[in-house]
């Protein structure tokens, strides 16, 4: 008896601190085999950042035309444009945002942005007033 507690209170302890170990680190966030962190990894927020800001823009368009603020020709133009960088975000982000290609998507939503408010303002096709 006393030969079997030598060699199974260690077991025992080592099968207890294993288990210890082994809730914390299963319960770590976004573990996934490959190594990849989604919780540690900061090009996902900035990606996240830039999907939202394609979907507000997109926002924009669809609320600008709807109140007449652009005309039918150009809403479908920038809707073009808002399609466009959808696409080349999801292409992008497959496999994670680049710092490279996170500012270049930046860049491409601030044109089409500034470009809504040219269109906005320049009031092509439309009346120079708001029937009531």
């Amino acid at each position: 008896m006393r030969n079997v507690m030598k060699i199974a209170a260690p077991a025992l302890i080592a099968a207890m601190g294993l288990g210890a170990a082994m809730p914390a680190q299963a319960a770590t966030p976004y573990h996934r085999v490959d190594g990849y962190h989604r919780a540690d990894n900061a090009n996902w927020r900035e990606a996240r950042q830039i999907s939202n800001r394609i979907d507000q823009l997109q926002r924009l368009v669809n609320r600008a035309d709807r109140r007449d603020g652009i005309s039918r020709r150009e809403a479908r133009g920038l809707r073009q444009d808002v399609n466009q960088l959808r696409r080349t975000y999801n292409a992008y982000s497959r496999n994670g945002l680049s710092h490279r290609e996170a500012r270049l998507l930046d860049r491409r939503i601030d044109r089409v942005k500034a470009r809504l408010q040219i269109e906005r303002h320049d009031r092509n096709g439309r009346d120079n007033f708001r029937r009531r």
